[in-house]
């Protein structure tokens, strides 16, 4: 079933200190109009070549944070968030809690749309119903948002961060895979992320096509994922098949040069588990928190009206959202 709606490796290469802020062209340029700190702009539109041939118009939704400066502007960091299949960006916002000022009053979050072109609906590529790059690429609508709000906005181009929720994960993971885009990203992390292994998908963008390609940096990865998801099955064993969420994250320990064994900690009242693997120093740079009895979501304690409530089991004692802005502003780019 596909998924619903939806490090260090080289010392001093990647830091989690917080060196000098890289300023993007936007810094110093005025606020555009329609945007306003502490808020959300929906159905923002953009010019795109994502569709093979054709100049498509495809849309994103943008947080402006309570503290973005617009008199004197500090770079802020940006977060992609992608939502899953069949998911609105609008309810991707909503269940992340990544636009809440609780939670996050610096970060500028960007939650981009997939588009509607075949069942099952609102897809990224990487599903197995997806059309496949040759037709649509998204990550050439990410790399052209990435840009535009370079160019528009105050942004520190060292601390670019990505997640995605289900198919949206997969958006994540393509990225991981892909030298050109990866090297734009600080961190990235996929919460019950779906990922395909070679021989059921119309191309192999999973294992034989990732090739992250990246020359002795460390690329900073979270996954968050429930032991009970029913919609990813956390060993992989569905109709067609996911490479097993484990096998996906060694993956990732051996590309970023980890200990192979790694240190864990149970937390919420051993509902929790966290795997975090020692790469060049750091304990934390692949981070792997597993959700005894949780399914497919993204965890909080608040429940949403939203049809993963019902998919995830319910609410956590915990919310991911401070967790993963925790994680993400630990890692910036060289």
């Amino acid at each position: 079933m596909a998924p619903l709606a939806f490090t260090l490796g080289v010392l001093g290469v990647l830091s989690s200190l917080s060196p000098m802020a890289l300023a993007s062209t936007g810094c110093g340029l005025p606020l555009p109009a329609n945007l306003k700190p502490g808020t959300s702009t929906h159905n923002v539109t953009i010019s795109s070549r994502s569709v093979i041939g054709k100049t498509t118009q495809r849309e994103y939704i943008l947080y402006l944070p309570t503290n973005y400066a617009v008199s004197k502007p500090k770079p802020a960091p940006l977060i992609f968030a992608f939502h899953g299949q069949q998911q609105p960006a609008w309810s991707m916002e909503k269940i992340s809690q990544l636009s809440d000022p609780t939670f996050n009053k610096d970060a500028i979050v960007v939650y981009p749309s997939g588009m509607d072109v075949q069942a099952p609906g609102i897809q990224w590529l990487g599903d197995v119903l997806a059309p496949n790059s040759s037709v649509i690429d998204d990550r050439i609508f990410v790399e052209e948002v990435r840009t535009r709000l370079l160019s528009t906005l105050c942004v520190d181009e060292k601390r670019v961060y990505g997640t995605g929720i289900s198919n949206g994960g997969s958006m994540v993971a393509l990225l991981m895979c892909d030298k050109d885009a990866n090297k734009h990203f600080a961190a990235l992390s996929t919460v019950s992320g779906a990922f395909y292994p070679d021989a059921v998908m119309a191309e192999p963008l999973y294992q034989k096509d990732c090739i992250p390609d990246l020359k002795g940096r460390a690329l900073p990865y979270m996954n968050v994922h429930g032991l009970s998801d029913k919609i990813v099955p956390y060993d992989g064993n569905s109709t067609p098949p996911f490479i097993p969420i484990r096998t996906w994250v060694d993956t990732w320990v051996a590309r970023d040069n980890c200990d192979k064994v790694p240190a864990t900690a149970r937390l919420e009242n051993g509902t929790v588990t966290d795997y975090k693997w020692k790469c060049g120093g750091r304990h934390d740079l692949v981070l792997h928190r597993t959700i005894d009895g949780y399914g497919h979501g993204w965890p909080s304690k608040t429940e949403f009206g939203e049809v993963y409530d019902v998919l995830s089991g319910g609410p956590t004692t915990w919310d991911l959202a401070p967790y993963l802005l925790a994680w993400f502003y630990k890692w910036t780019l060289p």
